[in-house]
C-alpha cells in the first residue's frame, strides 16, 4: 500500500520523509539533498555510517547516474511523537532494462524539518547475488 503524501492523517515528519522518497524515485540528486545538512547521518546498514550532505552526495550520486529507473514502494509507515518515522519499503531499480528489488527497513529520524538520521537495513547477500545477475 502506498502512501500519499497529501494524506492529511499523516504527520508532519512522515510527510517530510515522503517527500524525500519521491526526490528519490524522481532521481532529483539536489533535492534529495536538500533534506539533510552537514549534521546528518546515513547508515546503509550493513555498511560504514556515512555524515554530512556531501559525503551523502558523493555515495547516493554515482549510483542514482548508473540506474535508469527508480521506485521505492513505501509498504508501512509508522511515526512516533518523537519524529522518528518506519518505513517498511521496496526499492526497485531499473538496471540494463531489468529490475533489482530490494525490501528494506527504513528509520528516519526528523528534526526541524530536516533527516537527521537515516538508517537503511536490508541483506547485503541478496543484493550482491541479485546484482551479478542485473549488472
Amino acid at each position: 500500500m502506498e502512501k500519499d503524501p497529501k494524506n492529511k492523517s499523516l504527520g508532519a515528519h512522515s510527510t517530510v520523509v515522503l517527500s524525500f522518497i519521491s526526490a528519490c524515485n524522481e532521481r532529483d540528486i539536489d533535492k534529495m539533498m536538500s533534506f539533510f545538512d552537514d549534521n546528518t547521518t546515513y547508515h546503509n546498514i550493513p555498511l560504514q555510517p556515512i555524515v554530512g550532505v556531501t559525503a551523502i552526495r558523493a555515495v547516493l550520486e554515482p549510483f542514482l547516474l548508473t540506474t535508469e529507473a527508480v521506485d521505492w514502494v513505501v509498504k508501512h509507515m509508522a511515526e512516533t511523537n518523537l519524529g522518528v518515522i518506519l518505513t517498511e519499503r521496496l526499492d526497485r531499480f531499473l538496471i540494463k532494462e531489468q529490475w533489482l528489488e530490494l525490501p528494506v527497513m527504513g528509520v528516519f529520524e526528523i528534526e526541524n524539518g530536516l533527516i537527521r538520521s537515516w538508517r537503511d537495513y536490508f541483506d547485503l547477500n541478496q543484493l550482491r547475488q541479485d546484482a551479478k545477475t542485473v549488472c
